[in-house]
């Protein structure tokens, strides 16, 4: 990048929300610099498509993947199939304090950053959760409320496409939602049951995947890969809708394998001037000025180039005059839950059934104004999960009489786990 080359913004990260920055600012006609560690997207990556036999190692070499990624390849959505757009944690190792080990999963390094792999799900936040210390007394409230963001909410929703049902549930509000994808039977009995014997809500979960067209993006097609690309572009994926829109603009300059590792500040105006980064090809150190930066590179990257960027005016690193940057990092709890049969629904299933993109949904119901609140713990979960059809995996046979069997001897079962909020003590 040439040193003359002055910006207005410097956006680093392309993933969720440096995709959107850049979208937003340059449609406003601001120049941008767009700065991303991963190499450029396409749809020649994308595997969503291809069938295990096709791999050299049929997916079944987990071992294969941890001799580069003994961290990554322990998330779920790391496989053969794309694990190379996943950070190698042998060439960006990370430490953590003795007794706090943290797996720092999700590190793409591709355009779109975790928007190519994220599970989709797309919930809007309530005043329950915006207020909940008001509710329930415990921490602070945010500064903003549910009404404040409802109308970047409906924004959002209307350009990356969400599939969902209206259900009218307080502590879910409601969005702006193409057609739903519709609840299998065992899905449609249990909304049934706990509507009618507790008076609660399951719907499908609501989802970025198209049902229907958007600006030029077809509706999915149920193949049911979604972490391994999209080559109809049915999901939202920043590299083929923030990104590109961006770059239409003509006012978007796109700097690909760009591992930024410092903020460049002006000492005589205490304001950044621009960030200096490695060419992840090349190893030469580059800079790129502007007027403004925005950090969108990812909680746990953003954090590591504040620190990066002390100065004898800021030894701790920038934004840190608290001193908490880094610190009271919190996560979500998931699991708890049940998994139940249906023996009185028949159901044959099959190898190359349609795969919907989503699954169910119950709504958080714990600590709410309508069901009042819980003397064992504070805040609630939600549950997410899906029921239908599935082949018997341990059927007994071998080759023709082994598929027969898991189709023949199939059943219909439901079931749902917990994801819920962890809270600081």
């Amino acid at each position: 990048m040439p040193s003359n080359d002055v910006f207005d913004v410097i956006v680093v990260g392309s993933g969720a929300s440096g995709g959107w920055a850049a979208k937003r600012l340059t449609e406003a006609g601001v120049k941008v610099a767009l700065v991303d560690a991963g190499r450029l997207q396409s749809d020649a990556n994308f595997t969503e498509h291809l069938t295990p036999y096709q791999l050299t190692y049929r997916d079944k070499a987990h071992r294969v993947l941890e001799r580069t990624r003994p961290t990554q390849s322990q998330c779920y959505a790391c496989t053969e199939y794309n694990y190379t757009w996943f950070a190698n944690d042998i060439d960006e190792p990370y430490t953590t304090a003795e007794g706090h080990d943290y797996l720092w999963l999700g590190r793409l390094r591709v355009t779109g950053g975790r928007t190519n792999v994220w599970g989709r799900l797309s919930f809007r936040y309530s005043d329950l959760d915006f207020k909940a210390a008001s509710w329930d007394g415990y921490g602070e409230d945010w500064p903003i409320s549910y009404k404040d963001l409802a109308p970047y909410y409906d924004i959002v929703e209307r350009y990356i496409g969400v599939t969902g049902m209206t259900e009218g549930v307080p502590e879910l509000p409601d969005g702006h939602y193409q057609p739903p994808m519709g609840l299998t039977c065992a899905e449609m009995r249990t909304r049934e049951a706990v509507k009618r014997h507790f008076g609660r809500t399951l719907t499908q979960a609501r989802s970025a995947n198209l049902s229907r067209s958007l600006n030029g993006r077809a509706p999915c097609h149920y193949c049911g890969n979604c972490e391994r690309g999209c080559i109809t572009h049915s999901y939202f994926n920043a590299s083929f809708t923030t990104v590109r829109d961006a770059k239409a603009t003509g006012r978007c300059t796109h700097i690909p394998n760009a591992m930024v590792y410092q903020v460049v500040m002006d000492p005589a105006r205490n304001r950044a001037r621009g960030v200096r980064y490695i060419d992840r090809n090349t190893r030469e150190v580059h800079e790129v000025h502007a007027r403004a930066v925005l950090l969108c590179a990812q909680m746990e990257e953003s954090v590591r180039v504040l620190f990066n960027s002390a100065t004898p005016q800021y030894p701790n690193g920038l934004a840190n005059s608290s001193g908490v940057l880094g610190h009271y990092l919190m996560d979500h709890i998931k699991h708890g839950g049940a998994t139940g049969e249906f023996p009185d629904m028949k159901a044959t299933a099959a190898f190359d059934r349609a795969e919907r993109p989503t699954g169910a949904y119950v709504p958080r119901f714990r600590n709410t104004p309508r069901e009042g609140r819980s003397k064992d713990f504070l805040r609630g979960y939600g549950l997410q999960g899906g029921g239908g059809a599935h082949l018997k995996l341990h059927a007994p046979g071998f080759g023709e009489d082994y598929k027969r069997a898991m189709r023949e001897q199939s059943g219909v079962s439901m079931g749902l786990s917990g994801y819920g909020e962890c809270l600081a003590r």
